[in-house]
This record gives C-alpha cells, structure tokens and sequence, in this order.
C-alpha cells in the first residue's frame, strides 16, 4: 500500500505542479492545455499560487507517509474538488464539457480513493512512534 500511495502521490505532486507553472507563468495555455477560461488573470495567479503550496504539500507528504499520514485527508480533499468543481461547472454551462474538462474527473476519484485508504490505513509498527512514558 505504501509504494501505491507514493505513486498516487508523486502523480498528484506532478499534476498540480503543472498546473501552478501553467497558472503563474503561462495563463494563456490555461484555455487550449485543460480548457480552463482565464477571465481574470490575477485570480489565476493567486490560485497558482496555491496549487505551488499544494504540490508541496504531495512532496512533504512522499518523504514519510507513515508520519503524516493525517494530511492525507487534504490531498484527497484536493483531488475531489479537482474532480467536482470542474464537473459542476459543466453542469452549470460556464466550462466546456470536452474530453480536457471531464477525462480527469475519475482520476481524481481514483486518486482520491487511494489517498483516503492510506489515511485510513493503520500505521506499520515501525513507523509508529512509542507510546509515552508517564
């Protein structure tokens, strides 16, 4: 389960990656790479901004897992609003509903699904810290 996870992890690190360079350095590849309209470029730059602290979090998340496997629940947090948000603006009509917008929605789902599991996941013996003294 731990190296599926950091897979899952390395991906979802590289995914947002590419889409906080997109959104902080390459606006106007936003709209023909993933179909995301660019109407106010400084909320684009503010929300590439997070997407860098997000890829972050993935990175700080694969050094030890076991450790910090509670801030599994935020990335999978991240990968459902990835998936859910672009779904509901289809649905509300404001994004176009291609193959770009839609084809992640169940990788994320996926993705999600095994961040959760990890979270869920019991600690191996190794990586658990000693109960405390008293």
């Amino acid at each position: 389960m731990t190296r599926l996870l950091r897979v899952a992890l390395w991906i979802g690190a590289v995914v947002d990656g590419v889409v906080a360079v997109l959104a902080l350095f390459f606006q106007p590849l936003l709209g023909p790479l993933l179909d995301v309209p660019v109407k106010d470029p400084a909320l684009t730059t503010i929300a590439g901004g997070e997407y860098v602290v997000l890829t972050g979090l993935y990175v700080f998340l694969v050094r030890d897992v076991a450790r910090y496997r509670p801030l599994l629940w935020l990335v999978a947090l991240d990968q459902l609003f990835g998936g859910a948000i672009p779904a509901l603006e289809v649905a509300r009509g404001h994004v176009v509903a291609s193959w770009k917008t839609l084809g992640p929605i169940p990788f994320n789902v996926a993705l999600a699904a095994i961040y959760v599991a990890g979270a869920l996941a019991k600690r191996p013996k190794e990586a658990r810290s000693p109960a405390p003294q008293r």
